[in-house]
């Protein structure tokens, strides 16, 4: 599966779904929008003392949710942190986390991963992680041809899960219907 790295606290941002733009000097490639993409956090987070006060503006501040304590949040670095779903690309999007001038990706559908995929050294631009798979299933409550991934939990019991994009429908693994790619 297609990976990309992001240096902290941007990476954790995405995944948390609190960052729903990523910011780039490069266009996204068409054959990767609506795609799923592992987040991979680099090994070294940006080199500052004091990020949110001096890097975020004050809208993208009053973004983050009420609970949110800066000090638990994670910066777990050089490991795959969790997904997202590439859903457009364009310049000037009107996301608070939208530079303007620069490609901004347009992310939906961000997972967290409960437990991160460490010790794992990121590349330049897309690179191939092996360790994940994709699969297409139908949704058994609407029909829709949903990418399923890696939608893990382990309560009770270790087993995939995955939310219809359309209906919103869990579809535990027991369910997945797996569409055979042409």
């Amino acid at each position: 599966m297609k990976a990309i790295t992001i240096k902290q606290p941007w990476a954790s941002l995405i995944v948390h779904g609190i960052k729903d733009i990523e910011n780039r000097t490069w266009s996204c490639p068409k054959k990767y929008l609506g795609q799923r993409l592992l987040i991979h956090s680099s090994g070294k987070p940006l080199n500052y003392d004091n990020f949110y006060d001096s890097i975020l503006t004050n809208e993208q501040l009053l973004a983050l949710p009420e609970n949110y304590d800066r000090k638990d949040f994670s910066f777990c670095t050089g490991s795959i942190i969790g997904s997202v779903e590439i859903i457009d690309c364009v310049q000037n999007h009107p996301s608070i986390w939208a530079e303007k001038g620069v490609y901004n990706w347009v992310l939906a559908n961000p997972i967290l991963y409960e437990n991160p995929i460490k010790d794992v050294k990121g590349k330049l631009s897309f690179w191939d992680y092996p360790g994940i798979k994709e699969v297409k299933i139908e949704c058994p409550e609407c029909g829709s041809i949903e990418i399923a991934v890696e939608d893990y939990t382990t309560a009770p019991f270790p087993t995939y899960l995955h939310r219809c994009n359309k209906c919103e429908h869990v579809i535990i693994e027991s369910e997945w219907k797996e569409v055979k790619q042409k």
